[in-house]
């Protein structure tokens, strides 16, 4: 496996950032009720995770009718089920939000708590809304999503529909590999096939990775496995944009070696086979689709050089790829609204925009 020396970290910042069209001022200001829907209906294929109703969410559900409520008012706005995508307003509300819906259960399980959940924030006003799949890092266990959710807020001012997903990713209690990249991906085919249920564009589906997300989901983008394992749906998942923030792309780095023990279940001598089967630089075999990469050069906790030997590395490929290194960005506030949050934000609507054409 080859990894590219690290390069200058502002020259390589300011060469990016000419190429994404940021201006440097902005980057240099660094700084309910649940409810749970059975998946019975959505595996047949004719139940809808909801319906929209200004002021309420009261999904109807022939296996489970189990109301589902909104965090905020969402009185008086509505959807539109158009496949093009709206151009104003420059900046959206977020009308609410269906929290905890089960979207992939694994094979062989039939318990409740067995299932995957995820959250869906809804933008307010008319749509067409663009579509995004957040996947947190970790290793965490379930719930971990939370986290991310100022940057998910941040994708909805942009004019997201976004579906803020968990997987499994503790081999000790099922996750790891290929688990959490089955249930990435059944993310990406669930936001596929709702998404446009609430307004969203599901032609084009952007999957945005933080940390151990991001290398993830930057298996399902680059290589050709399917990973469908226990997903009710079949259209695909593989997204159709990436943008990874702060992945831990290299499995041989010593920084994220713990986690990578807790996620496969042993160091890297007893889990070769299942590293080598999602190792990001090994399978580069799918068809192109638009990659964005954001790192900060004050991350401590993931270094971002991850990150640039995967950008050197696609563009070896010819692939459709930019990085974006922020200076004296961290692990965290890359996803913070009040620090580097804004920035990861514009990079992911410039890649949906690449995606949609």
């Amino acid at each position: 496996m080859t990894r590219s020396p690290a390069r200058n970290w502002r020259w390589h910042a300011f060469r990016r950032w000419a190429a994404l069209g940021v201006a440097s001022t902005l980057l240099a200001t660094s700084s309910a009720s649940s409810g749970a829907v059975g998946l019975a209906g959505y595996a047949s294929g004719t139940w809808a995770p909801g319906s929209w109703a200004p002021g309420s969410w009261a999904p109807t559900n022939p296996v489970a009718s189990t109301a589902v409520a909104v965090t905020s008012d969402v009185s008086g706005a509505s959807l539109s089920t158009s496949s093009d995508v709206g151009s104003t307003p420059d900046t959206w509300s977020l009308a609410g939000v269906i929290k905890n819906v089960p979207f992939a259960r694994p094979v062989g399980c039939e318990l409740a708590d067995c299932s995957v959940q995820l959250d869906m924030f809804i933008p307010a006003g008319t749509g067409p809304f663009r579509t995004a799949v957040m996947v947190r890092g970790g290793p965490t266990g379930p719930g971990g999503r939370h986290y991310v959710e100022p940057l998910v807020e941040e994708l909805v001012g942009e004019g997201f529909i976004v579906f803020n997903a968990d997987y499994r990713d503790i081999a000790a209690t099922g996750g790891g590999y290929p688990a959490a990249f089955e249930d990435v991906a059944c993310a990406v085919r669930f936001a596929r096939t709702w998404s446009s249920a609430y307004g969203g564009n599901s032609q084009t589906v952007t999957l945005v990775g933080h940390s151990l997300g991001g290398y993830v989901g930057s298996v399902l983008a680059l290589g050709s496995q399917k990973f469908q394992g226990g997903c009710p749906s079949t259209v695909s998942g593989r997204p159709d944009a990436f943008v990874g923030l702060a992945g831990n792309y290299d499995l041989t780095a010593s920084s994220v070696a713990n986690d990578l023990t807790k996620f496969f279940g042993g160091d890297a001598t007893e889990t070769a086979e299942a590293r080598a089967e999602s190792d990001p630089f090994a399978d580069v075999t799918a068809a192109t689709i638009p990659v964005r990469l954001i790192a900060g050069t004050a991350d401590h906790t993931v270094n971002p050089a991850a990150s640039v030997s995967l950008d050197d590395y696609l563009t070896q490929r010819l692939w459709n790829v930019n990085l974006t290194l922020i200076p004296n960005a961290t692990h965290d506030t890359i996803i913070r609204p009040t620090g580097d949050g804004p920035i990861s934000a514009r990079v992911v609507l410039e890649a949906s925009k690449s995606a949609s054409g």
